[in-house]
């Protein structure tokens, strides 16, 4: 716990200085695309990048060989992880409606998973130890949202397609692993079983309403009643 309070506070300060001091870098655009609204993409982003590098070690052993994986470090990821949302909700909570369920629903599940000592053999801890690596590696989805409405528009049309198709593959990949692991690959209550389907809702109704506005985004003009928020 003492990680994802350090790690909200460190977030919060990187959020408040790059506004502060690097203002020109992340422009505001609309009422919606605000400098706010890039530096946490942008941050979340890269933070997400560099997770993917312990990330994939520990994917592989949640998924295949739950017993060999360390505790302390499984929390420290997840910390981190959980930290870009709580700080996010401090520094810039004018968002959407599905996006603000989504970072309550993660620190929730780091508060579970805490709670449960990040025991892999009991509970949920270990499918949502899987849903914030595999979402990890959709790092790329922030960081277009940070570069909506820019002068690059090429860019912009390039970095949307891969984020598509990386956020599309990690989902699907994701809710299939959920699927298994809901219903029989985990060992949990009922009642318990239930709950954690209900929060899993929540996130994939957020997956696939991003899905669904990255396949519609306009790069031409800015759209003032837009309303999508990642972070």
């Amino acid at each position: 716990m003492l990680t994802y309070l350090a790690s909200t506070v460190f977030f919060y300060f990187t959020y408040y200085g790059l506004d502060e001091y690097a203002p020109q870098y992340f422009p505001d655009t609309t009422a919606i695309v605000t400098k706010k609204y890039r530096i946490c993409n942008a941050v979340k982003s890269g933070t997400l990048a560099l997770l993917c590098i312990p990330g994939t070690q520990f994917l592989y052993q949640l998924t295949f060989t739950p017993e060999l994986v360390q505790p302390d470090t499984l929390n420290m990821i997840g910390a981190i992880y959980t930290a870009t949302d709580a700080a996010a909700l401090i520094y810039n909570p004018n968002c959407h409606t599905s996006t603000l369920i989504h970072h309550c629903v993660v620190q929730l599940f780091y508060y579970y998973c805490w709670f449960m000592e990040f025991n892999m053999n009991q509970g949920a801890s270990r499918g949502i130890g899987i849903y914030c690596i595999l979402s990890s590696y959709a790092y790329l989805v922030n960081g277009r949202l940070a570069l909506r409405f820019t002068p690059y528009k090429q860019l912009e049309h390039v970095v949307n397609e891969m984020s598509i198709f990386i956020y599309i593959t990690s989902c699907m990949i994701n809710w299939i692993i959920q699927t298994y692991l809901v219903f029989g690959g985990l060992s949990m209550h009922l009642i318990e079983r239930i709950v954690y389907l209900a929060t899993l809702g929540m996130t994939i109704n957020d997956d696939i309403f991003l899905i669904a506005f990255l396949r519609k985004i306009d790069n031409k003009k800015p759209i003032e009643n837009s309303s999508i928020k990642k972070v």
